[in-house]
């Protein structure tokens, strides 16, 4: 029986998705379990598996578009099967997405569809069509708007932005006269050296096209060639993938979350060497990291109200500690969840976070390790960073940063000695905590830092 190919939503908290491709063509016969496209949140990358045989039929969303969980992005079903139920399933949501959106649609052109039929008359050419209104057209003139093409693909969209190219002034090819990328590619070559944009723009700033270097098609000249060429620029980077989500994501959590950020000194002295003492008893290597996890659950235990999420304006405690601890890898961080710190013994905390740890860093992580999460806690210390301000992980409450270690010279009676001291900063949401109670959670986390070795017996 066929069936929709949905968006899945990845993670906790995840309001978008990027289908990065498609790993079969439009028309191929797929079996239960074959990964069919790949797609991105914010933290994470994954396949969706086929889940059953059948025949790629449909394709609604082309590589490089970003759509909401739940989102079609296309329908697999057997050869000879009618899916014309499921087509007008597509159709209903996309005009619920539309209305939502206050755009006027209608009936089924508002889903873009192409069928196999259409991919083997095209050669394979995929079709993409959008609607002709979107919201980046507020940034033309009325006058542009008149002159764009009805149809333009989401991805042609973004190929004339990147080039600085007029949709106005390009002929459609693809369905239905929409513009699709190889019109707008074609558009460049008649154009010969410079985008009628870049033309515009090189008179604008009394630039010389013949001083500067084309990477557009075929080497044309584009408006960010001009730009670049004028201003001394070195590079301009678009925000793509994880690295976009991640921007979204964040910027909306600062938006909405009154940030407040306090910030604590404290002696690890005794927690340093309780790192030795913990390797003798422990079966596995304990780090630093993995003593502090213990202190920041003990401290959770006294100050629950952070051990939370905030949404919809329902602030949700927890009874398990669900912590995310950050890692670095190319394009972000991304924070593998350790679950139930508050219960596990110490060989299997730190076996837990080792593990996930390493399974970031090889890229093998799935949506599961990294959702679910009640608190976070970030490391730039490593990075010989003395203090910054995190942004909360949405939608839980707060998030804890850890410094570098330093050495400072303390009184001793005779003198001074120096002792190993490490800087924490609290980011909290400041609709569901006061500064007050900031303050004391990094109280007690500087008594359990201080003093480690209860934990200790706790766990091990």
């Amino acid at each position: 029986m066929g069936y929709c190919i949905k968006m899945p939503k990845l993670e906790q908290g995840m309001q978008q998705g990027i289908l990065i491709a498609w790993l079969v063509d439009l028309g191929a016969e797929v079996s239960e379990g074959d990964p069919i496209a790949e797609i991105e949140s914010e933290k994470t990358s994954t396949d969706i598996d086929a889940r059953e045989d059948g025949v790629l039929r449909q394709i609604y969303v082309e590589p490089g578009e970003t759509v909401s969980p739940g989102t079609t992005l296309g329908i697999i079903a057997t050869p000879d099967e009618s899916i014309e139920e499921l087509e007008e399933s597509v159709d209903a949501e996309a005009v619920k997405t539309a209305a939502e959106a206050g755009e006027k649609t209608t009936d089924r052109e508002t889903a873009t569809r192409r069928t196999t039929r259409e991919a083997e008359s095209e050669t394979g050419v995929r079709r993409a069509t959008d609607k002709a209104e979107s919201d980046d057209e507020t940034e033309h003139t009325e006058s542009e708007k008149k002159r764009a093409p009805t149809k333009v693909s989401p991805a042609a969209r973004r190929r004339a932005e990147e080039l600085g190219v007029d949709l106005g002034t390009v002929q459609g090819t693809g369905p239905d006269g929409a513009v699709i990328s190889e019109d707008i590619e074609r558009s460049i070559e008649r154009a010969g050296e410079a985008t009628m944009d870049a033309r515009q723009r090189a008179e604008e700033l009394g630039i010389d096209l013949a001083s500067v270097d084309g990477t557009g098609p075929r080497g044309a000249v584009t408006v960010a060639d001009v730009e670049t060429g004028s201003d001394g620029v070195r590079e301009r980077r678009e925000l793509t993938g994880m690295r976009r989500t991640i921007a979204d994501r964040l910027g909306r959590s600062h938006r909405e979350a009154p940030h407040v950020t306090v910030h604590r000194e404290i002696d690890v002295e005794e927690l340093i060497k309780a790192v030795d003492v913990a390797d003798r008893y422990a079966d596995v290597d304990v780090s630093v990291t993995d003593l502090l996890l213990l202190a920041v659950s003990a401290t959770l235990a006294d100050h629950p109200e952070f051990n939370g999420t905030f949404e919809e304006d329902i602030h949700t405690i927890y009874h398990d500690q669900h912590i995310g601890v950050a890692v670095d890898i190319e394009g972000g961080l991304v924070t593998p969840v350790v679950e139930n710190v508050d219960s596990v013994s110490l060989d299997e905390l730190v076996s837990r976070r080792q593990s996930l740890t390493q399974k970031v860093l090889d890229g093998d992580y799935t949506g599961d390790d990294i959702t679910g999460g009640t608190f976070t806690v970030s490391n730039l210390g490593v990075f010989g960073v003395d203090s910054f301000t995190p942004i909360i992980n949405p939608p839980e409450v707060a998030i804890l940063g850890v410094d570098r270690i330093s050495e400072e010279p303390v009184p001793d009676g005779n003198g001074f000695e120096f002792r190993r001291h490490m800087g924490f900063d609290l980011s909290f949401d400041h609709r569901v905590v006061d500064g007050a109670d900031a303050a004391k959670f990094l109280a007690t986390l500087a008594e359990h830092v201080r003093d480690p070795l209860p934990l200790l017996l706790e766990r091990v």
